[in-house]
């Protein structure tokens, strides 16, 4: 009994008042009222749905009926099951991802060179070029399946210059599907990489651009050596961002190709709505989500890192 109370006094003396202060700071406590309802706000919003999520992929349950545990089945199943379409998604994922990523890097270089000369109502050229941007997903995905129909420009294009006997159906098919979409993610991603581009490249010194022309630099040469170093940070942070965002493509897929033909655009975010709502396999979609988590948290750890570290 005396021992308990002994601890109990060294406990009390811890986690005192005094001691609070000191080692939180003098207004911990308010700081704790302050952010309170912020904290219940994102638990209630991210923990929750998150840990119910972890929960329903390792159950079998099917939308309104009672879930039966099943622990790892559902991973498995997707592993070993060839008829799931899980391998094919992660590789069209990492296709889709890769290949829209290369393109947007490309194009957002380009275009953020040209708009960081002395163009003529270049404020004018650089609106326009955020427009993609700014114009919501499914209207860009609806306006690129009509650029891409059977009756559309670019068909009608193909057949007024005669480069073509036949109307090319790109979304029906399986070899121009997936490059077709990544094309459209190209066009609505790149305005992102051209706004960050531009702005690194306005805050490099002109001083650097002259030391290295009077050294005899190039074009190309300076381009190289100084803007690109210049740029690393950036490149790496719009690089993870667009990564995440990419790969959890969901909108211009279910508009342009709804994961067809014969799933060669079914991404795993894709197939996971597949699986969970047409499906009805609640447990199972859940699954895919959870299988794609690990991916996502590695890029967040480098994505954040990458930031305090630049803040430091």
């Amino acid at each position: 009994m005396a021992q308990t109370q002994v601890v109990w006094r060294q406990a009390s003396r811890f986690f005192s008042a005094s001691r609070l202060r000191h080692i939180l700071g003098r207004n911990w406590l308010l700081g704790w009222v302050l952010i309170a309802p912020t904290t219940i706000i994102v638990l209630a919003l991210l923990a929750y749905p998150l840990v119910d999520a972890i929960l329903l992929s390792f159950q079998n349950r099917f939308i309104g009926k009672e879930g039966t545990w099943v622990g790892f089945q559902n991973y498995v199943d997707f592993w070993t099951n060839p008829d799931s379409h899980f391998v094919s998604a992660v590789f069209v994922t990492l296709g889709l991802t890769a290949g829209a990523i290369f393109g947007k890097l490309l194009l957002g270089l380009a275009m953020a060179s040209v708009l960081n000369q002395d163009l003529p109502a270049k404020n004018l050229w650089r609106g326009l070029m955020f427009l993609p941007w700014a114009v919501p997903a499914v209207v860009t995905a609806y306006v690129w399946r009509f650029m891409f129909d059977a009756t559309g420009p670019i068909n009608g294009a193909i057949a007024q210059f005669g480069l073509l006997d036949n109307y090319i159906l790109f979304f029906n098919d399986p070899k121009l599907a997936l490059p077709a979409l990544i094309g459209v993610v190209i066009w609505g991603g790149t305005p992102f990489w051209t706004m960050n581009i531009l702005a690194g490249m306005q805050a490099i010194s002109h001083e650097m651009y002259e030391a290295a022309e009077i050294d005899g630099a190039a074009t190309f040469q300076r381009f190289r050596y100084v803007t690109l170093p210049s740029l690393q940070h950036i490149l790496f942070i719009t690089g993870l961002l667009s990564t995440i965002w990419t790969s959890a493509n969901f909108v211009q897929i279910f508009v342009l190709t709804g994961g067809g033909p014969n799933y060669v655009t079914t991404t795993l975010p894709f197939l996971a709505y597949l699986v969970a709502i047409p499906g009805h396999q609640l447990g199972a979609g859940a699954a895919i989500s959870m299988m794609m988590m690990p991916f996502y948290l590695v890029l967040v750890f480098f994505l954040t890192r990458r930031m305090l570290r630049q803040e430091e």
